[in-house]
């Protein structure tokens, strides 16, 4: 398939990103898959740097896609609240691995893509443009957890104990799931209510943020190009209407980890990481599981067991490995 300026389409691929954990993704191969590579390669010397300072790594799970009446800037907002609030509370002994820091939602994720080309370009002379890849085919939700899968699955560089079962995410000491007190508490620092608290911060952003305010208003968006609705016209209108009230929907009554995909699919690699564990009684024991926090507690001993639905896996979470 043949897209503008003669640039093909990457294929995607089916397939386990971890060979022996069963869990399936789609993602594209070629210079994303090249890129990405990189990007995990990043987090786990991160990741390892913490490890080595002896610091316990705690994996926060966060919306940060657009689905549902969500909006990425938001989520990412949300996501670095979560992640300071958890520092005070938990102090500096604790690395908060906040994945919204290197997805190309934010800038700071953007910008670490565009290092791994220059550094390609450096090393191997090959040329990724990125604004066309993003243009041809942009990152899915399979290629996030692809990288994902691997960063939290894999743990050949883990050096805290002399015999683990590879593969079972021992560099991990728990996983936060943010719920929806954790979202309430964001916005109610600026209002009494959770209505009046959601459309405080919906003005403010609508009247500050250039590119938020044009995610309601345009109907069409494509390199800076936004074709505005005609409010005069009474279906444009109800489309901002209906995208307004989405946003206050989402953020008022559903936001948080139970209703994104990606943090579906975090809840079962953690659920089989457990459940792995958990089949080797002679090193794991129920005292080894990945502890897992939602919503600033820790879950019950009812839920440990239990898949969630999946979000971007293609394959259903086996009941036992």
């Amino acid at each position: 398939m043949m897209k503008k300026g003669g640039s093909q389409k990457p294929e995607v691929h089916r397939g386990r990103p971890v060979e022996d954990f069963p869990i399936e993704f789609e993602w594209h191969v070629g210079d994303w898959e090249t890129l990405f590579d990189r990007q995990t390669a990043l987090v786990r010397a991160d990741l390892k740097r913490a490890h080595i300072e002896g610091r316990m790594i705690i994996f926060q799970s966060c919306p940060i896609s657009t689905a549902g009446g969500g909006h990425f800037s938001t989520n990412v907002d949300i996501a670095g609240a979560v992640e300071r609030s958890l520092m005070a509370k938990w102090g500096e002994r604790f690395f908060i691995l906040n994945p919204s820091k290197y997805q190309m939602e934010t800038k700071e994720g953007v910008g670490l893509m565009y290092q791994h080309a220059e550094a390609i370009k450096r090393e191997t002379g090959k040329t990724i443009d990125i604004e066309k890849l993003v243009q041809i085919a942009p990152p899915t939700g399979g290629d996030y957890m692809r990288m994902w899968t691997r960063v939290i699955v894999e743990d050949d560089y883990y050096a805290g104990a002399k015999h683990i079962i590879p593969n079972t995410g021992n560099l991990f000491d728990a996983f936060y799931f943010i719920g929806p007190t954790d979202v309430q508490e964001f916005f109610l620092g600026e209002a009494k209510s959770l209505s009046q608290a959601v459309e405080i911060y919906f003005a403010r952003k609508y009247t500050l943020d250039n590119q938020f305010k044009n995610d309601f208003d345009c109907v069409n968006q494509n390199e800076g190009f936004c074709e505005l609705l005609d409010l005069t016209n009474p279906t444009a209108s109800a489309i901002w209407q209906q995208r307004r009230l989405d946003f206050f929907r989402y953020y008022a009554i559903k936001s948080g980890t139970n209703f994104s995909r990606g943090s579906h699919d975090e809840w079962n690699i953690v659920h089989l990481l457990n459940t792995k564990r958990l089949a080797h009684p002679e090193i794991y024991g129920p005292e080894d599981q990945i502890a897992i926090y939602f919503d600033g507690k820790q879950i019950s001993l009812g839920s440990y067991p239990t898949p969630a639905w999946p979000g971007y896996a293609v394959s259903p979470v086996p009941k036992q490995l």
